[in-house]
């Protein structure tokens, strides 16, 4: 698990820093989905078999973000990948 910590510096409070946690850890530890990897969960749903780069451009998603929520979503067992790396697509598990 990576957890992301952030110093902020707010003026005005003396120089004081001022620790912030990311919302990842929150999601983590909520086993909860954020928007986007809902939003892709719910194309992948009413889509099955899409290909990845057909979720890219009609979510409008860079690469490498879709590729951290597939493995998020293939992780948690919420879809998985079939067919060849050319022509397959993603599927929600059953």
């Amino acid at each position: 698990m990576t957890v992301i910590y952030s110093m902020e510096y707010q003026p005005g409070k003396s120089g004081q820093l001022n620790g912030t946690l990311s919302g990842t850890l929150n999601g983590i530890l909520n086993d909860t989905l954020n928007e986007k990897q809902n939003r892709v969960l719910n194309f992948i749903a009413a889509s099955s078999g899409v290909q990845a780069q057909i979720i890219i451009d009609q979510l409008a998603i860079p690469r490498d973000t879709l590729n951290k929520i597939l493995k998020v979503l293939t992780d948690r067992e919420l879809i998985e990948r079939r067919g060849s790396k050319k022509t397959g697509g993603y599927y929600v598990k059953k």
